[in-house]
């Protein structure tokens, strides 16, 4: 997949995680009003949770292929949002 397709699916399916698991949260509130916790806070956490699990996920296992020809896969940058450097050419995306 190319590096914008790979933004797009990951950004996507991060929010749509995000959004699932704040969903479980909702469903749960009677559990939570009865342990005395506050739920509207649970919510946010459970996005927050399901949103970066999802992120990282994507930018650890899910690579994208050579802009350059050269037919590899290219791997994320650490510490560079959505850049990725092929394992054979070494050209950055």
């Amino acid at each position: 997949m190319k590096p914008s397709q790979h933004f797009l699916l990951s950004f996507s399916t991060s929010l749509l995680a995000g959004v699932a698991c704040a969903l479980v949260v909702f469903f749960m509130q009677d559990w939570f009003d009865a342990h005395d916790l506050y739920p509207p806070i649970g919510m946010l956490v459970a996005f927050i949770l399901g949103h970066t699990v999802m992120r990282w996920f994507f930018r650890n296992y899910v690579r994208v292929e050579c802009l350059f020809g050269c037919g590899k896969k290219a791997y994320a940058l650490k510490g560079r949002s959505d850049r990725f450097r092929c394992e054979q050419c070494g050209n950055d995306m």
